[in-house]
């Protein structure tokens, strides 16, 4: 049996790899590079006061690596 696990980050954290990411609440996906911090998405404004419910605080995790 095989566990899928998905790996979650929020706002400012650090990308440690490249690549395309979905925003969970919205599906808009940004592509981070490594080296960058997350930030809020532009187009739900999750991460911030006027995101979705469950996602306005900026310790909520929302950025979900594609792939």
């Amino acid at each position: 049996m095989v566990t899928a696990v998905t790996t979650l980050s929020k706002k400012g954290d650090p990308v440690f790899r490249s690549g395309a990411y979905v925003c969970v609440p919205c599906g808009h996906i940004r592509y981070f590079a490594a080296g960058e911090r997350f930030t809020e998405c532009i187009a739900c404004l999750a991460g911030t006061e006027f995101g979705p419910e469950g996602y306005r605080e900026h310790e909520r995790e929302f950025w979900q690596l594609l792939g």
